[in-house]
Parts: structure tokens; sequence; C-alpha cells
């Protein structure tokens, strides 16, 4: 028998390929990049797994990222004039008979946005593309646009714009994936049109607000108020976090998770208007929040009752102090404690929480010795207890505590400081939580962890 006639199952060939390049995301290692090439012109049976593998994500970006391209010289942008041809060949093999399955094999879209915006530009092409995949890409879930640096909706030039909010309405993406990008247009994501959209990814950026007679202007009518209130939903999202959506039937848009990262006051106004909102408060499932040193203005308010969120699991809250670098901040340990602890009491309804998972992450803590956290209270901890918890939240079947501390060391302190200060802090918060009589099962998960910041 010759090589020629030995056939393997499309399933052990597709497991081959996936063993070697995992994922679906573009290749970064140019061995395995080149083997999967290579593959593509072994056999027809290699051959489509390999092709699969290879289109799964499309990157468009006007630095050279392939990693048969990469070098250590200069970074080198690609011009107008190259790009568009680049895109234009692609949207020739998209146009032949022999390849044009490749369309199907897109699963991600990447635009990658440069600091001239040359991307965007009509002169690249870029709205021809964004005009194929979406008559064509029907396995696309994925849409991210990143930006070098911020940019704003209105930059962007209107076909190539219009061509973003045609693929977003007409393919059934699960994923929005934004960075950088202020003023994303609220239509982008509408309801009746996105009924597949799970997911919205911000990273530092934000959609419109509703102004006065934007309502008119985006064909909403008085009677659809549902739909402006979705609109309106989205342009309150802070501007740092994931956000799981649901769409159902009569429109309304339900957020049953989010993942949220605070720095910034006026992300802490819009968190308060986003979890006031009585829509959210009746669909939130699991809500994770991190306050990078701001965090005074949303948790010591007692506005929020976890009790009026129906259907809320998990909640995970996590507070980072020391961020100004200031190595006296032990003082302050004690307050962000109380803090924590004291939000997850505030009103008097009882909650369906089943898990409570809250860290303190501590930044540049000046190594004093092992008496160094003699003046911090733990006592609030005691709160943390199951027993306690157990009187606003009579569900609760696990609480976890995590402290991460970062240490500075004395020019001429130990070398190594990191295990004593775990085995001090446990021993502290230990001897605060456990009361008599000792019951185990009541007390809640403590983890610590201490490293040397540099």
């Amino acid at each position: 028998m010759t090589t020629s006639n030995i056939t393997f199952p499309p399933e052990l060939v597709e497991a081959f390929v996936e063993q070697l390049a995992p994922g679906s995301g573009p290749i970064l290692e140019r061995e395995i990049f080149q083997t999967v090439i290579a593959w593509t012109l072994t056999s027809k049976y290699f051959s489509f797994a390999a092709r699969k593998r290879l289109f799964s994500t499309l990157v468009v970006d006007r630095e050279p990222k392939n990693v048969l391209q990469m070098t250590d010289r200069q970074r080198r942008m690609r011009t107008e004039e190259e790009i568009s041809r680049r895109i234009n060949t692609f949207l020739d093999l998209l146009a032949d008979e022999r390849s044009s399955d490749l369309v199907l094999m897109v699963h991600n879209l990447h635009i990658i946005v440069d600091n001239e915006c040359v991307i965007l530009q009509e002169a690249t092409n870029p709205h021809s593309l964004l005009r194929a995949l979406g008559h064509q890409s029907h396995n696309l879930t994925l849409l991210q646009v990143y930006s070098d640096n911020f940019i704003s909706w209105t930059m962007i030039p209107q076909k190539t714009a219009d061509g973003i909010q045609a693929l977003c309405r007409s393919l059934p993406l699960n994923n929005l994936s934004f960075s950088r990008v202020h003023n994303i247009p609220l239509i982008i994501a509408p309801a009746q049109e996105s009924l597949h959209l799970r997911y919205i990814d911000l990273k530092n950026s934000k959609f419109e607000k509703i102004e006065e007679g934007m309502e008119a202007e985006l064909n909403i009518s008085p009677a659809r108020s549902v739909t402006s209130r979705n609109l309106d939903l989205l342009g309150s999202l802070p501007t740092y976090g994931s956000y799981d959506i649901r769409y159902i039937s009569d429109g309304r848009t339900h957020i049953v998770g989010v993942d949220i990262t605070i720095e910034l006051l006026h992300d802490v106004q819009r968190l308060k208007q986003l979890l006031s909102d009585e829509l959210v408060r009746s669909s939130l499932r699991y809500c994770c929040c991190t306050f990078r040193g701001i965090y005074q203005p949303l948790l010591t308010t007692t506005t929020f009752d976890f009790g009026t969120m129906a259907l809320l699991r998990l909640l995970v809250i996590e507070l980072r102090i020391g961020l100004d670098h200031k190595p006296e901040i032990t003082m302050n340990i004690t307050n962000a404690m109380n803090t924590l602890i004291n939000c997850l009491y505030n009103g008097s309804t009882k909650s369906a929480l089943q898990k409570i998972k809250v860290t303190l992450d501590i930044d540049y803590v000046l190594y004093k010795g092992t008496s160094m956290f003699d003046a911090v209270s733990f006592t609030s901890l005691q709160r943390l207890r199951i027993d306690f918890l157990r009187k606003k939240h009579p569900l609760i079947q696990s609480i976890q505590f995590f402290m991460n501390i970062g240490l500075m060391r004395r020019r001429y302190g130990p070398p190594k400081v990191q295990s004593s200060v775990e085995e001090i802090v446990r021993k502290l918060i230990t001897d605060a939580i456990t009361l008599p009589p000792v019951d185990e099962s009541l007390l809640p998960e403590i983890h610590i962890c201490a490293r040397i910041e540099h």
C-alpha cells in the first residue's frame, strides 16, 4: 500500500491539529505555524483541518504580526497600498470557487487600529472586507476592535463604520470586544437583531449616551420604550468590564453577569447606576467587582442591598489599596477590611447568595519585622463566618477570604520574609475569627500570599 492510499478519519486529523495548535487564536510559534501550513499541502485529509485552524482567526492590522514576517529589526508599518493589496488578495481568494469555503472557517475577527487610523481608511478597503464577511462568514462569533490609542467612533470613516455595524447586525456574533474605543454607537448591539450576542467586553471603552432627542435619530418610537431603556443601559456601562447578557423575545436586555474593574471616579457612578437598575437587579446571577484604590464612594454607601438581587448566587469583591506606594499603609488595612465586610450586610432583605469571595490586595508594605501587623485589627473578619453570614445570606455555602501582601524590604533586611509574614497573618486572622465552641465548617477559607515588590 502506498502512502497516497492511507486515509485518516477526519476526527483524528482534527485532533492532531488541535494537539499541535490548540485554541482558535493566532498561532504565535514559528515552527508550529510552518507545520500547519505544510499540512495544507500534505493531502486533502490534512488540508481541510489545517486550513480550518489557520483561518479561524482573521487579524486586520497595519503592523505585520505573522510569525514568518517578524524580525528583530525596527517595527515596520504597512502602507495603505500594501494593506489594500492584501485585503484584495484575500477577497479574490474568497471569490475563488476552489477556496470559497474559507470564509466559513473564520470564527474571530480582530481589527487592530494603529495610531494614525490608517487601517480604517477607505483607501485600504476595509469596508469591502467587512461587506464580504457580513454576507458570507456565517460562523463568525467574535469581533474585537482594539486601538493602540484612544479613538472615538466618530473618527472612523463612514463606510468602515457602516461595515462594522452591518456585520454586527447580520451575523450570529456571540462576543463584542472593544479596547480604547469611545462613543461606540448604541445600535451596534440591538436586541432585535443580535439575539446571539452573549458577551460585551469593554477595556477603557464606552458606548455613547442617549441624549435628548436621540430616540428620533435612532428611529426609536415612544412605544418602543423597552428598546430605549436597553440602549440607555448600554450607555451607562462602566468602561472596563465584561458583561454577560441575554436578549429575550420581548426585546429586553438581561445582564446576568458582570466582571468589572473600577479605576476611575466616573466608573463608580456608572456602576452605582448599573446596580441600581431594577432590570439588572432582577436578572444578575454573578457579580465580580475589583476596586483599585477608589472604593469609598461606592462600598461605603448603604444603597446596595444584595438581597434585592433575587437571582444573585456568586459575589466576588476585590479591593486593592496602597497604589500610591506610600510605605505606611498598615493603618488603612483595618478600614479596608471593615469596608469590605460592611457592604456584605447592607440592607435588611435576605439574599440568595451561595458563594462569596472577598479579596484584599495590599501593595508596597514596608517590612518592619514580625510585629508589623500587630496594629491591624482583624476582628471584622469574624463576620465572614458562615454562622454570621446566614443572618443576611441564609443560603450561603462557601466563603473565601484572600489577602495578598506586597512587601518592600529595607535595604539590609532579611532576604526571604514571605513565608514568615504569611504564617503570622494567617495566625492573627485565625485567632480573630475562631470563637468557642470551635466548628471549622463555619470558618471561611483563608488564603494569604506575601510577595516581594521590586
